[in-house]
């Protein structure tokens, strides 16, 4: 079994991997040393492989080694399935990536992680990153227009709001959750038109909801970060 550690850029969260299977998860709401022992007594842990964004690692790293299990800490110059890595390219964006690959090895693959920032990641036939583009995510949004006004509110993503907003709340928050679903659906529109193939692989905190109209088959995995990390 494989300890699976994602550093992100405001939580962290910890997974059990075991063959091709995702088979417990928890958000880190406790140190990292009760939490790794914790897991360590209740599975046998042969291996860790860590996705870090925030450089947080150098912790659960260090009591990592000191139970002598082997470690693998994710980079652009990790060697994996996915090919063409660019310098400099997040760790986070290459376990999604290789998750979404591991699933849908042969097709065209936009791979969306939804988190403080979206991130859009095209992956070819033969896994090759082909390019992608990061976004401000809902709640960065919302941060940014309380931030960077005078008088606007700081709010909460709620799901629940109209397309036309009635008043000033409902305004900013039609803007920040339907302008992103709309950024989605015109990366997928502008894509499926050169890649008929094209799967769309949705993951992070924020939820993307397809529509009926978008021209791609779309897929949301809570784990495919984890399931990236697990393939190492």
């Amino acid at each position: 079994m494989k300890l699976l550690i994602d550093i992100g850029n405001t939580s962290a969260k910890i997974a059990i991997g075991n063959a091709d299977e995702i088979i417990y998860t928890e958000h880190l709401e406790q140190s990292w040393t009760e939490a790794i022992e914790r897991l360590l007594q209740q599975y046998p842990i042969l291996h860790a492989v860590i996705s870090d964004v925030a450089a947080k690692s150098a912790e659960p790293i260090s009591i990592i080694q000191k139970r002598g299990i082997p470690i693998v800490q994710i980079s652009d110059t990790t060697e994996c399935a996915l090919k063409s890595i660019p310098k400099g390219y997040g760790a986070d964006r290459i376990a999604a990536d290789l998750g979404a690959l591991a699933k849908h090895k042969g097709r065209t693959i936009l791979v969306v992680d939804a988190g403080t920032c979206i991130t859009y990641d095209l992956i070819d036939r033969e896994g090759n990153v082909m390019g992608g583009a990061i976004s401000a995510g809902v709640s960065l949004r919302l941060k940014a227009m309380h931030e960077h006004t005078a008088a606007l509110p700081l709010l909460e993503a709620d799901a629940d709001t109209p397309l036309l907003g009635y008043n000033t709340r409902t305004h900013m928050m039609s803007s920040a959750i339907h302008g992103t679903q709309f950024e989605l659906e015109g990366y997928v529109r502008s894509f499926a038109k050169t890649y008929p193939d094209l799967v769309v692989c949705t993951t992070g905190g924020n939820d993307l909801e397809p529509t009926e109209s978008m021209p791609a088959e779309v897929e949301h995995d809570p784990f495919l970060l984890f399931r990236g990390l697990n393939t190492l």
